[in-house]
């Protein structure tokens, strides 16, 4: 009997500490997949509008359009910002993550600007400004 006792007590233990060794890969890597997700949704979502935006936008003409984003994602504070120069729409996540969504030619084609404002509700609206 103490010898099973003994057995069972050591196989607890083993199974614990492994718990707490791989808590990483059970608990971090499935919410990094997750959020690497929802930023690719967000960040295919906004260029998919920017693109049907400058495909309307006529020469020497101006663009003004709102766009509504979700406060957080993957219950994470974020940044968006539009590089004209480098063809990016750029999302920052204040917890490390950072992702970038090419537009080729957009430089070529317009210049951007986007001003940020937050909005009742919990919604975060983004005024993005184009220019030909």
């Amino acid at each position: 009997m103490p010898l099973a006792f003994v057995i069972f007590a050591a196989t607890a233990l083993v199974f614990f500490a492994s718990l707490q060794l791989y808590q990483t890969a059970f608990k971090a890597f499935p919410a990094s997949v997750t959020t690497q997700q929802q930023f690719d949704d967000l960040g295919n979502a906004l260029s998919t509008v920017l693109t049907g935006a400058i495909l309307s936008l006529p020469h020497g003409g101006t663009i003004e359009f709102k766009e509504t984003l979700p406060q957080k994602i993957a219950e994470q504070d974020y940044k968006m910002d539009i590089d004209t120069h480098s063809d990016q729409i750029r999302l920052y996540s204040f917890k490390g993550y950072y992702y970038n969504y090419t537009l080729s030619g957009m430089s070529a084609e317009v210049n951007a600007t986007v001003n940020t404002t937050t909005a009742s509700g919990g919604m975060s609206e983004v005024k993005i400004l184009l220019r030909r």
